[in-house]
């Protein structure tokens, strides 16, 4: 069977692509950074290296003999602050691995993106991949970073590379270590009252977007790029399937956005003083004032990506946090 080395393999993403592509008899490579939490790897049979895309000189040695790469490392953060350090990691660390991939003669390369890089629909409704980035005025680092590494991918497909890219929505799922989605779980469980925002987001199991991501290896075009989303929901449709899990109240107290931009504005501040990232920050407010539904019709028209009830990768998080005491 194919040599597969998944990047990131610790995270949401790529611990939940390991052990699928494992299962589905892959020889599996699993590249972390030293000190990441392998929680999400327990039970995985494939073999770990260490690994950082910003260190190129060992990247060529870690993929010489890869068939495939599913890069899945990454910094995921809203807090602005971190701007360089986005930069950083998503864009100059995506095209230290695309020049190693090259030079290790990768058969194909799948990157993963995010649907923050995708451009925000004149008509403010759903968006998809024709949808070109036009979010800079706003000022969210994060998306900034996204899109800018799907332009180093662009630019190793023009020098060769055979490349795909997929786009996923907010994530849920077990095997959650950095608690990306499930702090909201964490704050909303057992409450009686919970606040929600207007406005809305997209969000997809990880069980699905793995999918996605294997589906895009095999079958994707070069160069062309797949939402990986999973529903359309308002925030407090979402906050309503997170509080029927984890014994919360349905949303009942809405929250107006100014209110919103102070306590993240005084979480920041606070973050500062404690070296604690925040829960909320200000770009994550930016980004709740933007049109952020997606539509996946491309990948399941091309892929066949068909994906589940977002309920129920809700229920596979919650439990993995209880199974690992984790809530």
């Amino acid at each position: 069977m194919s040599k597969v080395l998944v990047t990131g393999a610790s995270g949401l993403i790529g611990s939940n692509l390991c052990h699928k592509l494992s299962e589905l008899g892959y020889e599996v490579t699993a590249m972390v950074r030293e000190g990441s939490n392998l929680l999400g790897l327990d039970g995985f049979s494939g073999k770990i290296v260490l690994g950082d895309v910003l260190r190129k000189d060992r990247l060529a040695q870690l993929l010489d003999g890869s068939e495939f790469v599913f890069h899945t490392a990454g910094l995921v953060s809203f807090d602005n602050r971190l701007r360089k350090e986005l930069m950083q990691v998503n864009v100059v660390g995506t095209a230290n691995l695309l020049d190693a991939a090259i030079q290790a003669g990768v058969r194909r390369l799948v990157h993963t993106s995010s649907v923050a890089a995708v451009g925000i629909p004149a008509s403010g409704g759903i968006a998809d991949e024709t949808d070109e980035y036009n979010r800079f005025e706003h000022n969210v680092a994060y998306s900034d970073s996204k899109h800018l590494s799907e332009v180093e991918v662009h630019n190793a497909v023009g020098l060769g590379l055979d490349a795909v890219i997929v786009n996923p929505a907010s994530i849920v799922g077990q095997r959650d270590v950095y608690s990306h989605f499930g702090v909201l779980m964490k704050v909303l469980k057992g409450k009686k009252i919970t606040p929600y925002v207007a406005g809305g987001m997209c969000v997809v199991g990880v069980d699905d977007v793995v999918d996605g991501q294997i589906a895009a290896m095999r079958s994707g075009v070069t160069g062309a790029r797949y939402i990986l989303g999973g529903e359309n929901l308002s925030f407090k449709e979402l906050f309503t399937r997170i509080a029927e899990v984890v014994d919360a109240s349905p949303p009942n107290v809405r929250v107006p956005l100014w209110s919103a931009r102070w306590a993240a504005a005084i979480l920041e501040i606070l973050s500062t003083l404690t070296g604690k990232p925040p829960v909320l920050t200000k770009a994550h407010v930016v980004s709740a004032t933007l049109p952020h539904y997606f539509s996946s019709e491309r990948a399941k028209r091309e892929l066949g990506y068909e994906p589940r009830p977002v309920i129920d990768a809700i229920r596979k998080s919650y439990l993995w946090y209880l199974e690992n005491n984790l809530i």
